[in-house]
């Protein structure tokens, strides 16, 4: 399972705004190196299942709908990708003929279900303040190999 690109934005984009409450989306696309156009139908999305609130006009731009601590990372997976599981028997229950006799039905509902109670265990405080963390201790230095042959 890989998340796409549009909910890796759509994370940044949240916990950019569970560090800068009120901001406009090219500060957002700049600080997160986010094409505009792409994350104006992310924020779109975001403002459909009510995890952000936008504001036209003159003081206008993007907000979190409610306090970071109250979003999980599950709701934002949940609005990029849709309910979080793992195989097609899943999105659309008695389409599978197996289902109820599956092991391997069983146990993928299993593991779906942990990863989207892990998911939902993370809020986008405990990211900003990850985050914060992160950024004071500075880049991490990556030292790579020189090519074979050369010293």
């Amino acid at each position: 399972m890989q998340l796409t690109r549009q909910t890796d934005y759509a994370m940044r984009a949240v916990l950019f705004l569970a560090t800068s409450p009120h901001a406009q989306i090219k500060e957002i696309a700049m600080a997160q190196y986010v094409p505009q156009e792409y994350l104006a139908k992310i924020l779109q999305k975001l403002a459909r299942t009510g995890i952000v609130t936008t504001q036209r006009g003159v003081g206008g731009g993007i907000s979190l709908s409610r306090p970071p601590d109250r979003i999980t990372l599950l709701e934002v997976v949940e609005a990029m990708e849709g309910p979080v599981v793992l195989s097609r028997c899943f999105t659309n229950p008695g389409e599978c003929p197996r289902e109820s006799y599956c092991a391997v039905h069983e146990e993928l509902a299993r593991i779906g279900n942990s990863l989207a109670m892990m998911f939902s265990k993370v809020n986008f405080e405990q990211l900003a303040k990850n985050e914060t963390s992160l950024v004071a201790r500075g880049p991490v230095l990556r030292l790579e190999p020189a090519p074979s042959g050369e010293n």
